[in-house]
């Protein structure tokens, strides 16, 4: 496989996983495709290509007239599949910790943000520490007064970061992302008090 083709096919997963998270895993809300792609950072006309491929593979559909989308029930059991076996690939999509390991032959990916550092394998300390963050933002999300969306989406990342650090193989690649995605939800509220004390605590642990 080709790296363009492995890159096409994780762009389309990281699409429907963005639907998936918006609408928290509803097929009865609706949002507009073009929506998904500014936050992801893909181009009008790549996000619509990726729509055109999910909906012909019965994952979304459109909803009325317009640019509106939403998540089909196979659509949800596929990112379901994706996020609870990371190590195994869907029907549509390969094991999310594949690109990781056995495509990147050791080299690491960064998505997420432009000023982000990436660094290798943690240990189990690092992981003690990650652990402790994690509890810290849970017991302080509310006070970070985040938009529903936003709490969803933060919410996603602690459960993934908490199932790859329970995981026997955890995967480095996968937890990083999760803390970058963390990262950039306190910098979007970095008015909060708490959000600024949470935000030291995770640049610590990406450097």
């Amino acid at each position: 496989m080709t790296d363009q083709i492995q890159e096409i096919k994780h762009r389309r997963f990281q699409y429907l996983k963005k639907l998936y998270e918006i609408t928290g895993g509803s097929e009865y809300i609706a949002v507009s495709f073009l929506e998904i792609g500014r936050e992801l950072g893909f181009s009008a006309s790549e996000s619509d290509r990726i729509d055109d491929f999910l909906a012909g593979e019965g994952l979304i559909k459109p909803d009325g007239i317009g640019p509106m989308i939403v998540i089909k029930h196979e659509g949800i059991k596929e990112i379901e599949k994706a996020l609870s076996k990371p190590d195994e690939p869907t029907e549509h999509f390969l094991p999310i910790n594949y690109i990781y390991v056995e495509q990147m032959n050791g080299s690491q990916i960064q998505q997420g943000s432009n000023q982000s550092t990436q660094n290798g394998n943690y240990s189990s300390n690092d992981f003690e520490a990650i652990l402790k963050f994690i509890a810290d933002l849970k017991g302080k999300i509310a006070e970070l007064k985040l938009d529903r969306d936003t709490q969803k989406e933060a919410n996603s990342e602690i459960e993934t970061i908490e199932s790859q650090i329970r995981s026997p193989r955890p995967k480095s690649g996968i937890i990083k992302e999760c803390l970058l995605t963390i990262r950039s939800i306190l910098e979007g509220a970095a008015g909060n008090v708490i959000a600024g004390l949470l935000l030291q605590q995770i640049i610590l642990l990406l450097k």
